[in-house]
């Protein structure tokens, strides 16, 4: 009678237990990283009524044996993935697999899945307790030492990108095979006509036999003006002695803009054509008393077959500077000039000019800066260094260079490096922990790796305040690395993760919980009862 009072008290104390389990895994319903336990029930010993008695034949019977209540095994603590909550808030973090952050209050490791994380006022990577999440450092290149030991992760706000100056810039890109140079053309507006008939003066006609003229003499004065292709002036005359022909006026213009530009007699007009093709200032006009002389228009403009680009460059000091590319197409057939200018006072340091060359399809066959065998060496003149941009326009990495095709020009610097100093604007931390630092510059700088570990056996983990875990003899000893490499786990960065608590699994064994603390409590109750009837009978 006495162990059925025994074995129900155990019950009792044990279902007592498990209540409390239950009641705490609710209580961290929304615990972040919480971990959810479930009691473990065993037999507790057993008393045997007799011994094994033999039976027929020489065999044995059944053993008596009853058992003494139920203990409690073990508390099992549940490592299943818990959901993952967005954020967006960088530093909170979530370990997607079974590795957990390290953490550190200055004397010892400890280890979360809590990744509700954030830089303190000093810089310092910390949990929700102040305690440091620790990982690698990198060094000023951006290089992560595994190697070395844990140490706090530090992000320092002020920390800078140094400048660095433009060494190279690759091109690509087309330049117009049909832009072509063109010479401006002036022309008399009317033609010069014979008096006697009207048709079409030569070269030959005395001026005298003109249409227009209106009372020309001997020794009239025919004045000449205009500007050359550049803008100079001209002024000249012509004497008219008697006899004079077109030819002979033509010869005193050709004269006048000698290695400029070039009349000749055109259909009766008088055709003035620039030496050389491009952007032309060049003017004709022709007065005479005694002569109607008609004026002169523009019948083709001048143009240079022209393609300009620009881009900002940066010297030692990170100061930038408009570099400006301007390719001339030249009379031959597929090659082209180019000028290298600045806006501001830089200068050169070797010739700021070259060529350009391109076969029957379009692709570069020769590009070439004159006066060096590199790039070109610029002098910024603000106490920078001198620095030298290597221009690439051949294609590489399934880019193509610069071609000459008959399309619209689309000449650019497809990449070009140097840059001014910059300043941390924010970061970023992939999924392997990696803290990657985003500069005013745009540089992009490895700072530091977040750690993670694992352990033989996380079921033996002592559960902690805080949500932290402590090591064991039963859990082993921590395994440190990185995830994506030692690791199959990742971090999720703008994520935390959740408590795992199944609520239906917990109200579930509350209910049955409770009907075996009822079922104990009536054991109780019935073994007092049977008690009571016992004494009855001693009276």
């Amino acid at each position: 009678m006495l162990r059925s009072l025994t074995s129900a008290v155990t019950g009792l104390k044990n279902f007592m237990i498990q209540l409390d389990v239950l009641g705490n895994n609710l209580a961290n319903v929304r615990t972040l990283g919480f971990k959810s336990s479930r009691v473990a029930f065993s037999e507790a010993s057993t008393q045997a009524l007799s011994g094994v008695a033999r039976g027929f034949g020489g065999g044995f019977g059944k053993i008596k044996q009853i058992g003494l209540g139920v203990t409690i095994s073990s508390t099992d603590m549940n490592f299943e993935q818990g959901a993952l909550e967005f954020t967006g808030t960088s530093t909170d973090l979530a370990v997607r697999g079974k590795s957990f952050f390290v953490v550190s209050d200055g004397t010892k490791n400890r280890f979360t899945r809590a990744g509700n994380f954030f830089f303190n006022n000093n810089g310092f990577l910390v949990n929700s307790g102040g305690l440091a999440v620790q990982g690698w450092r990198a060094n000023a290149s951006g290089e992560i030492d595994t190697f070395a030991g844990l140490r706090e992760i530090f992000m320092d706000t002020t920390l800078t990108s140094p400048a660095e100056p433009t060494t190279f810039a690759i091109m690509s890109g087309n330049l117009d095979a049909g832009l072509g140079p063109i010479a401006q053309v002036l022309s008399s507006a009317i033609a010069f006509t014979l008096v006697a008939d009207g048709t079409i003066a030569v070269g030959g006609t005395d001026l005298a036999d003109l249409t227009q003229n209106i009372d020309i003499a001997t020794n009239t004065l025919i004045t000449i003006t205009g500007n050359k292709s550049d803008g100079s002036d001209v002024s000249t005359t012509f004497t008219y002695s008697g006899g004079d022909d077109l030819d002979d006026l033509i010869a005193v213009i050709n004269t006048a803009w000698s290695g400029d530009a070039t009349a000749v007699l055109v259909d009766g007009k008088i055709v003035l054509t620039d030496d050389a093709p491009g952007e032309s200032s060049s003017t004709i006009s022709m007065s005479a008393v005694g002569m109607n002389i008609p004026t002169f228009e523009k019948v083709t403009d001048g143009f240079t077959g022209r393609v300009t680009t620009s881009r900002i460059v940066f010297d030692s000091l990170g100061e930038s500077h408009n570099l400006i590319l301007t390719f001339t197409k030249e009379k031959a057939v597929g090659e082209w000039t180019w000028l290298a200018s600045f806006t501001e006072n830089e200068t050169f340091g070797n010739g700021n000019t070259g060529t350009i060359a391109f076969n029957d399809t379009g692709n570069v066959v020769s590009f070439g800066v004159d006066g060096a065998e590199t790039g070109i060496l610029i002098n910024p003149n603000n106490g920078a260094a001198q620095f030298s941009v290597e221009l690439d326009v051949h294609g590489s990495e399934g880019f193509t260079g610069i071609t000459q095709y008959a399309s619209d020009p689309t000449v650019f610097f497809r990449e070009i490096n140097g840059r001014p100093l910059g300043s941390l604007l924010r970061f970023t931390i992939d999924t392997t922990g990696i803290i990657t630092g985003i500069f005013s510059n745009e540089e992009n700088l490895t700072l530091a790796q977040i750690a993670l570990a694992e352990f033989p056996n996380p079921v033996g983990l002592l559960r902690a305040e805080n949500g932290l875990f402590d090591t064991a003899s039963s859990s082993g000893n921590p395994i440190i690395g990185r995830a994506g490499e030692q690791f199959t786990s990742s971090i999720i960065s703008g994520s935390v993760e959740t408590s795992n608590v199944d609520l239906v699994r917990q109200f579930t064994d509350m209910i049955v919980t409770q009907r075996g603390f009822q079922a104990n409590a009536r054991v109780v109750t019935t073994a007092d009862q049977i008690l009571e009837e016992t004494m009855r009978l001693k009276r």
